[in-house]
């Protein structure tokens, strides 16, 4: 155990001792983390400049064959939302709809979907916006698609 201590000691007194990180720890400022922008809007691609238009985050579900993961079923979509009320309540609701999109997509991916077919966007609108609308107990906020996309191993 000592001579482990020890050789962490000399390990760490030889990082210390090279010119890039003395010169690092010797000043009184750390060095500033990379800017990074919190806005959760920011992190998403704009596919209109509509206002009533609010983006969700990317949904992801397993694609499954032969028992054992295949790849992964990537949806990027959004809410068309013109009622502000509703607006609000989609906000407030958005763990309790982000849960009712992944149930949906599991169900999808485990029971309409093939591994190797081309996904049905019909369908994967069909079922979101009806776990849309079961999820707010009505309904206003239209589901709109983006992008669909599967990556295979």
């Amino acid at each position: 155990m000592k001579q482990l201590a020890a050789s962490f000691c000399a390990l760490l007194g030889a990082l210390l001792a090279s010119p890039g990180l003395a010169a690092a720890a010797s000043t009184s400022e750390a060095p500033s983390p990379p800017a990074q922008d919190a806005s959760d809007e920011n992190r998403h691609r704009m596919i209109t400049s509509s206002e009533t238009y609010m983006p969700l985050p990317p949904m992801t579900a397993t694609v499954q064959a032969n028992h054992r993961a295949q790849g992964l079923l990537q949806i990027e979509a959004g809410l068309e939302i013109s009622d502000n009320r509703l607006r609000r309540r989609v906000e407030m609701y958005m763990p309790r709809l982000r849960n009712a999109y992944l149930s949906a997509l599991t169900i999808y991916t485990g029971m309409h979907y093939r591994y190797g077919e081309v996904p049905d966007a019909d369908r994967i609108a069909q079922i979101l916006q009806e776990a849309t609308d079961i999820t707010l107990g009505q309904e206003g906020a239209e589901l709109l698609i983006g992008m669909i996309i599967i990556h295979g191993d």
